[in-house]
């Protein structure tokens, strides 16, 4: 007896893992608020064994940067929007006017379609594990209202560095601006850009709207964040703690999902409240203006990318 109470009172106790997670988005963003839930769940469900550690406002680095560390494991999860500098095809996604609905976008991220574009990420070290909801696009400026295509003719619009949203801007009379987002705001103030594409909580949380007294409703493109792994970190895991990550970040995007779906309206009320004023485009006028951007990514892409732009289409 005395053996045994010797064996187990010296048993060592269990170790945690902390798992580091990068985003560029600050704290109060609905992705900081998302990873927040991931983290809670986490160590609900591991009993404490998994930790997470959310290093938010680009504190270790931007996007781009943020993908490199997970290329050589020293990053364990980030939050990207920039997944075609590895598999151009996901530039795809981010074509305008692409999706019937908010719908149709989650069964395309959450389906086959998504899976096989993601495969080919796994030879640069990354996996592929969940999405959040970035939110639909739209125009903002600085002293000029947009209600037409027309409008944009000669302004110089800031674009993330992805192919669709440069050729949209092209398609629609703009001169896009490529810039990373954590350089945007001073960009903004100091005119380097005349206006910028965004959705409605990257432009209030973010406070493009000091610089940006205009915003045209166009929601021309939807707008996912993709959830990434290091490859080297998950190969460490065991398929248990494997399915407990991906459990926890399903959780939390179905919680991010319906948080989105009130925060627009929210978000446009505020930003009136500060002096911005919203137009309404007949987005008629903008599909038919931002066509040629299709045409320009399959030049790019080849017909691979036309088959996977009709699969898109074609799901109900």
């Amino acid at each position: 007896m005395i053996s045994i109470l010797f064996l187990f009172g010296c048993r060592p106790e269990q170790k945690s893992s902390v798992i580091k997670v990068g985003l560029t988005h600050g704290k109060s963003h609905s992705f900081s608020q998302a990873l927040e839930y991931f983290s809670t769940c986490l160590e609900e469900k591991s009993n404490g064994r998994l930790k997470v550690k959310i290093f938010h406002s680009a504190q270790i680095g931007s996007e781009k940067e943020m993908q490199e560390m997970l290329t050589i494991g020293s990053l364990d999860i980030c939050l990207s929007g920039i997944l075609n500098t590895y598999e151009p095809l996901f530039t795809l996604f981010e074509l305008p006017y692409l999706y019937k609905n908010r719908e149709h976008a989650i069964k395309v991220n959450t389906g086959p379609i998504m899976r096989e574009v993601a495969s080919s990420l796994e030879d640069n070290g990354i996996v592929l594990i969940g999405f959040y909801e970035n939110g639909f696009r739209n125009i903002s400026t600085s002293n000029k209202a947009v209600n037409h295509p027309s409008d944009l003719a000669g302004l110089k619009i800031r674009t993330p560095e992805n192919p669709a949203q440069i050729q949209t801007i092209k398609a629609l009379g703009g001169i896009p601006t490529p810039l990373s987002f954590s350089e945007l705001y001073t960009a903004l103030i100091q005119g380097v850009a005349d206006g910028q594409e965004n959705p409605l909580q990257n432009i209030w949380y973010g406070r493009l709207y000091e610089s940006q007294k205009y915003i045209a409703k166009t929601q021309h493109i939807y707008n996912s964040l993709y959830i990434t792994a290091s490859k080297r970190l998950w190969e460490s895991l065991d398929l248990n703690d494997q399915q407990l990550i991906l459990d926890c970040i399903k959780q939390s995007s179905m919680w991010q999902l319906e948080y989105m779906r009130k925060l627009d309206l929210d978000l446009e009320e505020k930003m009136k409240s500060e002096g911005v004023t919203f137009t309404y485009p007949d987005k008629a006028e903008f599909v038919t203006a931002t066509e040629p951007a299709y045409e320009e990514m399959y030049k790019i892409l080849g017909e691979n990318a036309r088959r996977i732009v009709q699969a898109i289409r074609n799901i109900d």
